[in-house]
């Protein structure tokens, strides 16, 4: 693969940044995960967790991160610059990981995430129960015992389901009521779990508690997640279990409404669904942390292509971080900038050769960040953009308050207004912040570098 001026594009992709978690802290979490990660160690039992960020803000890392905290495990072996990390809590904290996602088409999503935590507490019975003096027959027996409860459970929600959710005692005859069910489990999870150790230190005795991650609620099917809830609910309310769902709350909320709704076209209904859906959760997941979006968003993009064996010199990062500085002019989020850092170390192998010249160099990286930014996040733009270079003429116009809006900018949204437009970067007029919702796709966050084009417009060709 050759760039448009024929020099040879790498083709060593190693550096380029995935979707998967790590352990690694960018975002400077260090006191919420340790807030979070207290919180469940130190609660008293049944307790439900909530932790909401929109797509992208890293919620699958930061769940990871609070099980790290509680436990020094790292069983996916996932990315991380710290030492090893001794759990503080020793055998007292048992995780068992659950991707909602992954489950979306089961029938019964409760039986799922049973037999997940059957699958994942079998490995350590043995070793944990070995400190109880218990026997390997026990621990079969337990596991067994385990298995049983959740046949019973996926046919008794079956019937539930079936029945409208009327409970008919005649018809489930051959299972247990559901409260019976709920203490059998509670009571053969509890002889899955080590001891309980009063004499730690530092106040972290207490007794021995399973802690379920849920991850990837949000993008099950609203049906899915609807049923998931609602076992929690029934069946998983126990007083040796915290839960810890991730979530996007707006999303669930929103799977629950329509699920509630059940498709009514009435927009009443829509609205009472809606609210409905909100305490609903709320009954369900009383304590919720929200993740916060990312302060300075230049400088972790400039992190993440520092990251990797990549061709991108430290000079030419150097310039990047001249460049967008350590104000909002970038999606404040995470994935998203991703995404523009594997795309910026593609278009760096399009520098002119030999640059080394510091105010030449920010020149050139400025033009690629505004080209690597609009082909990123508006895609439509950057094809008119390609198709008659006097398009950014209008965009430069446009940001600096010329226009309120622009048929070719399909309704986005500038982060800023300008009271009287600016004739050039050093006229910027009266700024008023827009206070822009930092989730959605529909705000232009490149305004500021933008309208600092110079008079005379330069050549992007090179980048385009």
């Amino acid at each position: 693969m050759r760039s448009r001026r024929g020099r040879e594009v790498p083709s060593e992709w190693s550096h380029l940044h995935n979707d998967e978690p790590t352990l690694r802290d960018r975002l400077g979490r260090d006191a919420l995960i340790k807030e979070v990660g207290e919180a469940i160690a130190t609660c008293m039992p049944p307790q439900v967790f909530g932790v909401h960020g929109d797509w992208g803000l890293g919620k699958t890392s930061f769940l990871q991160q609070v099980r790290w905290y509680l436990t020094g495990d790292n069983p996916q072996k996932l990315d991380t610059i710290n030492a090893p990390r001794k759990s503080a809590y020793g055998d007292r904290i048992q995780p068992v990981w659950f991707d909602a996602w992954r489950y979306h088409a089961e029938a019964v999503p409760v039986v799922a995430l049973l037999q997940e935590i059957r699958a994942q507490l079998s490995s350590k019975a043995l070793k944990g129960l070995a400190a109880k003096r218990l026997g390997e027959i026990a621990v079969k027996g337990a596991l067994l015992g385990l298995d049983e409860l959740t046949k019973k459970i996926g046919f008794q929600y079956a019937k539930f389901q079936q029945a409208s959710r009327q409970w008919d005692a005649e018809n489930l005859a051959a299972t247990l009521p559901s409260e019976t069910l709920r203490l059998n489990l509670q009571e053969t999870i509890q002889l899955l779990l080590p001891g309980t150790d009063e004499t730690a230190p530092d106040g972290r005795g207490g007794k021995s508690r399973l802690v379920v991650f849920v991850d990837d609620l949000d993008r099950c099917e609203p049906e899915a997640a609807y049923r998931l809830l609602e076992g929690l609910k029934v069946y998983l309310t126990l007083n040796n279990c915290v839960f810890v769902l991730g979530l996007n709350q707006k999303a669930v909320e929103g799977a629950i409404a329509s699920r509630l709704a059940g498709g009514l076209p009435d927009e009443n209904a829509r609205q009472d669904a809606q609210v409905r859906a909100a305490s609903y959760l709320e009954k369900i997941c009383q304590n919720v942390w929200h993740l916060p979006t990312v302060e300075a968003p230049g400088r972790l993009l400039c992190e993440f292509i520092r990251d990797g064996d990549n061709s991108v010199e430290a000079y030419q990062v150097s310039w990047l971080r001249q460049v967008v500085g350590d104000g909002p002019c970038l999606p404040p989020n995470p994935r998203k900038l991703k995404g523009l850092a594997n795309l910026v170390v593609r278009l760096c192998s399009r520098l002119p050769s030999g640059l080394k010249d510091d105010a030449a160099g920010r020149n050139e990286m400025w033009k690629l960040l505004i080209v690597a930014y609009v082909h990123q996040f508006h895609h439509e733009l950057y094809v008119r953009w390609q198709a008659n270079p006097d398009v950014f003429r209008y965009i430069v116009r446009w940001c600096r308050g010329d226009w309120a809006e622009l048929d070719i900018l399909g309704g986005l949204k500038l982060p800023k207004e300008l009271d009287e437009p600016a004739d050039s970067e050093e006229a910027r007029g009266v700024e008023r912040d827009t206070f822009p919702d930092p989730t959605t796709a529909d705000v232009f966050w490149i305004q500021d570098i933008v309208r600092a084009t110079p008079k005379h417009f330069l050549d992007f060709a090179p980048y385009l």
